[in-house]
C-alpha cells in the first residue's frame, strides 16, 4: 500500500471532529473553485470539515468526497515531483472509489500552497473531472490576487477573519437571540469578545498570560512565513518593528512617512518605499487592513492618510501598553470587521471614513466613491453620556448627512439606545450586542 494511499484510507475511515458553526458561505454555482483564504489560524481548516459535515448531512456518499493536507509531515519522503503527487493522489483515489469519478465528486485540498504546479493541476480537473474543488491555504502563498491570476476566473476566494461576536457566543453555547432580561449578559460577553478576540485556539485558554503570548507567536509566525519567507529579505527586525507599529496604531490614521519616520527614531533606517511594499505585504497576509478616506477624487485619496484595522480585537490588546486606553479603538475595530464580513463586495475602498468640510470625522461611509453613490455613514463611540462627546459625535454626523445626502445614520455605543431626530434625517442609536447580533 502507497503512502497517498494509506493518508487517503485514514482520511475516509475518520470521524469529523466536533466543531462551532461559520457563518462564512461556500456556495458557488458551475465549475468554480472555492478558495478559502484569510489569516493563519483562522479556522480556515475547520470550515471545511464544516462543508463537509454538510455533504455528508445531504446524502453525499463518503466515497464521494477526499479531503487531504498537503501540510502532513509525512509527505516529506514522498520523492516524486509536485506534478506527481498531484496526479497520484486524483487516480489513486478514483481507483479505490470509481463511482466517483463516473459522478459528482468533492475534493478538499488544504495547505495546497506547499506543492509546486498546484494551479495548473486545478485548473485541469476543473476543467476535465466531475469535480467540486474547495482549496484552503495560509496566507503566505495562498491569495486573492494570486487566485485570481492562477486560476484565470476559474476560482473565487471567500476570506474567512478570526470568529465574529456571534460566532463567539455560539462557541460559548449562548443564545444568539437574547431575551431583554438577559442583555447584562451580553454586555458582558461582548466586553470579553473585545479582551479575548476570536482566534479559536486562542478562546479555550482562560489564562490571559497564555492568550497573549499564542497571539503575540502569531504575528511572529506572519512576520517570518508570510513576509520573510514568501519575499526574502534580511531585514527581520525592521519587517517585526513595522507589523508591530501597526498593530499598535490600530484604528489610528497612519501614513509612509510617519512609520518610516517612527522606525527611524528605533534606529531602523528603511525608504518609503520599502515601507509600503511591507505593508501592502501585511495586508495581503491579512494581519492588517487600511482604510481609505472617502472622497469624490482619486487623488485625494491617495494623498490622505489611511486608518489601520487588526484582525482581530484580542491580537491589537496583546501588544497594548495600556489596555485600557485603547478598548475604543479596539470597539472600532470591531465594528470594522464587521461591516468587512457583511460586506464583502465592498472591501476595497468601500468602506472607508470620512471627513466633513470643516474636517469633522465619521468613522464609517459605506458606498463606491468612484461612481459617488453613498451608501450609509456609521459612527462609534463608547457613550453619548458626556454632552461634549454627544455633540461632537452627532455634529460630524449632521455635517456629513447634509454632505452626502443620506436621510439615516447610526452610532453604535457599549450599551445605550436611542433616535435622535436632526434637520438632516435620523440617527439611530444602537447598543453593541445588538448591533452585531443585527
Amino acid at each position: 500500500m502507497t503512502l497517498i494511499e494509506i493518508l487517503i484510507r485514514e482520511w475516509q475511515s475518520r470521524v469529523l471532529p466536533e466543531f462551532t458553526r461559520r457563518d462564512l458561505s461556500l456556495s458557488l454555482k458551475g465549475k468554480l473553485a472555492a478558495a478559502l483564504v484569510g489569516m493563519r489560524r483562522s479556522g480556515k481548516t475547520w470550515r471545511l470539515f464544516q462543508e463537509i459535515a454538510d455533504l455528508r448531512a445531504q446524502g453525499v456518499k463518503p466515497g464521494h468526497i477526499l479531503y487531504f493536507n498537503f501540510d502532513d509531515e509525512r509527505l516529506r519522503s514522498y520523492e516524486g515531483s509536485g506534478r506527481e503527487l498531484l496526479n497520484e493522489l486524483m487516480e489513486t483515489f478514483f481507483r479505490l472509489n470509481p463511482e466517483a469519478r463516473r459522478n459528482l465528486s468533492y475534493f478538499f485540498f488544504d495547505e495546497i500552497q506547499e506543492i509546486e504546479d498546484w494551479a495548473a493541476f486545478a485548473r485541469r480537473i476543473i476543467d476535465t473531472e466531475k469535480v467540486k474543488l474547495f482549496l484552503s491555504g495560509s496566507s503566505a502563498k495562498l491569495l486573492s490576487s494570486e487566485i485570481a491570476t492562477e486560476f484565470r476566473g476559474r476560482s473565487f476566494p471567500f476570506e474567512l477573519l478570526p470568529f465574529s461576536f456571534r460566532e463567539y457566543l455560539r462557541h460559548r453555547g449562548m443564545s444568539e437571540s437574547p431575551s431583554p432580561q438577559e442583555r447584562s449578559e451580553y454586555e458582558h460577553a461582548f466586553s470579553g469578545y473585545l479582551s479575548c478576540g476570536g482566534f479559536p485556539e486562542v478562546m479555550i485558554q482562560d489564562d490571559p498570560f497564555i492568550r497573549t503570548g499564542i497571539l503575540q507567536n502569531y504575528l511572529d509566525m506572519v512576520v517570518l512565513r508570510d513576509v520573510l519567507e514568501r519575499y526574502g529579505g534580511t531585514n527581520s527586525r525592521g519587517i517585526r518593528e513595522l507589523a508591530h507599529s501597526l498593530v499598535a496604531n490600530n484604528g489610528n490614521l497612519v501614513s509612509i512617512k510617519r512609520l518610516r519616520d517612527q522606525l527611524a527614531a528605533r534606529d531602523i533606517p528603511m525608504s518609503r518605499e520599502t515601507v509600503g511594499q511591507i505593508c501592502t505585504r501585511l495586508e495581503d497576509a491579512f494581519l492588517v487592513f487600511f482604510v481609505p478616506l472617502f472622497s469624490y477624487g482619486l487623488q485625494k485619496v491617495r494623498v490622505n492618510p489611511q486608518k489601520v484595522y487588526v484582525v482581530d480585537p484580542g491580537l491589537s490588546l496583546s501588544l497594548s501598553a495600556a489596555p485600557s486606553l485603547n478598548l475604543g479603538q479596539r470597539f472600532e475595530q470591531a465594528v470594522y470587521l464587521e461591516l468587512r464580513r457583511r460586506y464583502p463586495l465592498l472591501r476595497t475602498g468601500g468602506i472607508s471614513y470620512y471627513l466633513t468640510e470643516k474636517r469633522r470625522e465619521v468613522d464609517f461611509a459605506l458606498g463606491d466613491a468612484a461612481q459617488k453613490i453613498p451608501r450609509s455613514l456609521i459612527q462609534v463611540c463608547m457613550s453619548l453620556k458626556d454632552r461634549e462627546t454627544r455633540e461632537r459625535e452627532t455634529r460630524a454626523l449632521v455635517a456629513a448627512m447634509e454632505e452626502m445626502g443620506i436621510k439615516e445614520a447610526q452610532i453604535i455605543t457599549l450599551y445605550e439606545r436611542e433616535l435622535i431626530k436632526t434637520a438632516s434625517g435620523s440617527i439611530e442609536v444602537l447598543p453593541a450586542w445588538e448591533w452585531f447580533l443585527s
